[in-house]
């Protein structure tokens, strides 16, 4: 269900003041984004941390209409000039405050925060905005009109690049797909502790709306205002932020008490910790990174939750050197991130073809690097966050047509229970989720 911007009206001097702190904020995003492609909740966090004269209802609203804007991009660059759209998306933001405005002005109304729409407009002394439909492509067209642009018919298919939409798998359901696009996902939780009475009761007085997944026991569906990273219950590691395609790699990895796992593209570990939770916290977790800052995350996340079976090691990326072998190990790929638009928006604009074909030679390699990891019978596990096969099948494929010492080894669907043979996509219509592929391997000889 689609939350609804609250914003009520300051004086005309503090919304002056606050639209221009969402001005530079857009813009900073914008340019950030574009040049050096970073994640808009980065840039965010960073002006934030400049600007302490944002309260939390600055925060909010900066954060709802950037995001509209980033959600929507896809028809708001349809409305400029092919000089302007090209500038901006080289990271030249030239844009004026009454352009730019402009613009969030539409994202907001598209996006169904008329409130905050007729706000901006008014400020810059725009025509009165139309009376909203009740579908974001046709709020879309609606703005195409409002802003003179009549001859342009926008439809689903421009939330894409084309050379995107072209790449998007067969059997996938691309209308509910467009569709998720524009809807805001729910944050996601894994219950970390015994003590889920402390965490829903934090939650609730939080004053979060809060839903159990119907099979993933450890799974809940959260949608609050407030900041869970703030939550006592967060800091002292009862539970963890992970989105429910996330939870569903660990469970098909299935590690068993007592086993040896190596997790080499740990990250800040979420996957890590989880894998140590299905052990009952015996045997033990290798987690590995090229990013040691990301293994100090790790550290301090397994100490607060009192993970004595995760270990930590910073590599180069190259093929594993341990001096043991593993009885399992999970491969999370970086990938081209298309299965998580939905909480990463705007990001589809920021990827180019080329990137597709780069990111599966280097998926393929860093499995080969983890061919020998494992003792004979043992579990390879291989994800991707991405909705294409050429990072996912097409991946797995060419490694097993050269390891023949690897079969596929089917299994249960971690939403579902039916057995797959071996590979699965989750995809966001599948639980209100991320999109997610996830391959089990067996080495046989």
């Amino acid at each position: 269900m689609k939350e609804k911007n609250t914003y009520q009206p300051l004086s005309p001097e503090k919304f002056r003041a606050q639209s221009r702190m969402l001005n530079d904020a857009a813009r900073k995003v914008l340019s950030a984004g574009f040049s050096r492609q970073m994640p808009a909740d980065r840039v965010l966090a960073g002006f934030f941390r400049q600007n302490h004269r944002c309260g939390s209802r600055d925060r909010a609203f900066i954060s709802e209409t950037v995001y509209a804007m980033l959600r929507f991009w896809g028809f708001l660059r349809r409305y400029l000039p092919d000089t302007r759209r090209e500038e901006i998306e080289t990271g030249s933001i030239r844009l004026t405050e009454a352009e730019l405005t402009a613009l969030l002005c539409a994202g907001a109304f598209i996006n169904d925060d008329t409130s905050s729409a007729a706000a901006l407009a008014g400020l810059y002394r725009m025509n009165t905005l139309p009376r909203a439909l009740n579908n974001p492509t046709a709020r879309a067209n609606q703005m195409a009109d409002y802003f003179g642009c009549s001859e342009l018919r926008l439809a689903d298919r421009d939330l894409l690049p084309q050379w995107a939409a072209d790449k998007l798998p067969e059997n996938l359901d691309k209308e509910k797909f467009m569709n998720l696009l524009t809807v805001r996902p729910p944050m996601w939780i894994r219950m970390q502790s015994a003590d889920r009475d402390a965490v829903l009761t934090e939650l609730t007085v939080s004053g979060a709306s809060v839903e159990p997944h119907q099979i993933l026991k450890d799974a809940f569906a959260v949608r609050t205002k407030v900041n869970l990273f703030s939550l006592e219950t967060y800091r002292s590691g009862k539970f963890e932020i992970q989105d429910l395609a996330s939870q569903c790699v660990s469970i098909v990895a299935a590690p068993k008490p007592g086993e040896r796992w190596l997790d080499p593209c740990a990250g800040a570990g979420g996957k890590s910790l989880h894998l140590a939770q299905l052990m009952n916290r015996k045997g033990c977790v290798v987690a590995g990174d090229i990013r040691e800052a990301k293994l100090e995350d790790l550290r301090r996340r397994a100490r607060r939750a009192g993970f004595p079976n995760i270990q930590t090691r910073a590599h180069n990326g190259g093929v594993w050197k341990g001096r043991h072998l593993f009885d399992g190990v999970l491969v999370d790929a970086p990938c081209s991130c298309s299965g998580v638009w939905r909480r990463n928006p705007g990001a589809q604009w920021k990827l180019k073809p080329t990137d597709i074909d780069e990111l599966s030679a280097t998926q393929e390699q860093i499995l080969g690097n983890y061919a020998d990891a494992l003792r004979e019978n043992g579990v390879l596990v291989y994800a991707t966050c991405s909705l294409f096969d050429a990072e996912n099948s097409a991946v797995v494929r060419r490694f097993l047509d050269t390891h023949d010492e690897y079969k596929l080894d089917p299994f249960p669907h971690p939403l579902t229970g039916n057995i797959v043979p071996g590979m699965v996509r989750i995809d966001s219509v599948d639980g209100n989720c991320d999109a997610l592929f996830i391959a089990r391997m067996r080495k046989v000889k």
